[in-house]
Parts: structure tokens; sequence; C-alpha cells
């Protein structure tokens, strides 16, 4: 009597069926939209920084004007030029180009919403460019004021 080998009488190992690619665990999912959410920030951010880079620019400028050893006239004539080309950027140039004198400052007062250029520092910008004896009495004032507005109008 032959005895049969018990191991003979087993079936071969049945492997499961590899794991396929998809349908994506929740974890794909979630890191996949976390990353579409990233760079839409990232996009909107830097849309925004583009939009706002004229006014980093004129900021600088401003800087410049008052560090500058020139004339009180000198700087305000340049000042109001650099004003007029942040507005006529801003705004539309054929709206902005007309304006002059109390007219000009009553524009930057309301676009910015502020009160500085009619009654404040900003007045010798309605006289300098046609004054040259024009001074600035407080140009800390007026360097705040311009700066201000720059960051400030719509």
């Amino acid at each position: 009597m032959t005895t049969a080998n018990p191991l003979d009488q087993l079936k071969d190992i049945h492997l499961p069926e590899a794991i396929g690619f998809w349908p994506p665990a929740l974890g794909w999912w979630l890191l996949a939209a976390l990353l579409i959410i990233f760079l839409i920030i990232i996009f909107v951010l830097y849309q925004h920084r583009q939009k706002s880079a004229y006014r980093r620019l004129a900021i600088q400028h401003i800087n410049l004007l008052f560090n500058n050893k020139q004339t009180h006239h000198q700087t305000a004539v340049q000042l109001n030029q650099l004003l007029k080309t942040v507005a006529q950027h801003t705004y539309s140039t054929t709206q902005v180009s007309r304006l002059s004198a109390s007219q000009w400052l009553t524009f930057l007062d309301s676009s910015a919403n502020m009160q500085a250029f009619k009654q404040g520092p900003g007045q010798i910008l309605a006289t300098a460019p046609y004054d040259p004896t024009s001074c600035i009495s407080n140009p800390g004032e007026l360097k705040t004021c311009c700066i201000q507005w720059v960051r400030r109008h719509q």
C-alpha cells in the first residue's frame, strides 16, 4: 500500500489580481485637489502682483524724487507729472489729461478718498507747474500724501 503524499493534493497558490491604477484612492484625490487649489492661489497672487507693479514703481520714483538734491519747484513739477502718469495708467487718458489746478487736486482726493491734496500738503501740485518760485513747505508730508494716493487710488 502506497501512501499518497498529502502535499500532492494541494492546489497552487492563487495570487490576487494586480491592483489597478484606476480609480485612485481617496488620498490621491485629496492631494490632486490641494495641488489644484495651490496652483490657483499662486496664479491669483501672481496676477495681483503684476497688476500692482506700477504702484511699486511709482512709489520708488517718489522716494527718488525726494532723495535727489533738486529745487522744490523741480520736485513738485516732476511729482505732478508722475502722479498724472499713474492716473493715466489707471483711468482714461482723456479724462486725466485735461485736468489741472483745482480740478486735478479734486480728482486726486476723490479717486483715493482723501483730503490731503485740496486741503493739505498736496496743494502745491496745483500751482507748482506754473510758478517757478513755488516752495514745498513740508516735503515729508507731501511725500507721504503722494505715496498714500498711489497705494489707495482705485
